[in-house]
């Protein structure tokens, strides 16, 4: 077997080699090297092909934005609170609005549950796991908001 061709990415050698394959050709392809191997009377119709395929050998930059990005990522990616790019949401950073978010869930809260027990197909379990989900996140609420104003407070 001699080398017909070598590649300079062993990606463009499997695409070269599988389309080969497809098309029943003898031959050989050592992806350590990166060759493409084959016996003498097949050489010139396997050259012929790859010269139609047109693969691409040149080298590619990646976009310097996009590896910057990449990079304060891997570098903060453990670090917490570190958030890389874009507007943090305002309820990440301010808490004086929870009094008022916990008031609307739980008021909503209990207005669907008024609802629900007025359905004809009242279901006693729906309704608890409703209560039950409201009120924690009720609580949760509330329980953030006293901790923020005790804190804002000292």
């Amino acid at each position: 077997m001699i080398t017909v061709k070598t590649f300079k990415f062993e990606s463009n050698l499997a695409f070269a080699s599988s389309y080969l394959k497809e098309q029943h050709i003898p031959h050989f392809a050592d992806l350590k090297t990166k060759s493409l191997l084959s016996d003498e009377k097949t050489k010139d119709e396997i050259l012929k092909i790859i010269e139609d395929l047109k693969i691409d050998e040149t080298d590619v930059e990646p976009d310097e934005e996009i590896l910057e990005g990449y990079k304060e990522w891997n570098e903060n990616m453990y670090n917490p609170g570190h958030y890389t790019g874009g507007k943090s949401p305002s309820f990440n950073y301010d808490k004086s609005n929870y009094l008022s978010l916990a008031l609307i869930t739980l008021l909503s809260g209990l207005a669907c549950c008024i609802k629900l027990i007025n359905e004809d197909n009242f279901s006693k379990a729906a309704l608890w796991i409703f209560i039950s989900i409201i009120s924690l996140i009720s609580f949760s609420l509330f329980y953030q908001y006293f901790k923020y104003k005790k804190r804002n407070s000292n």
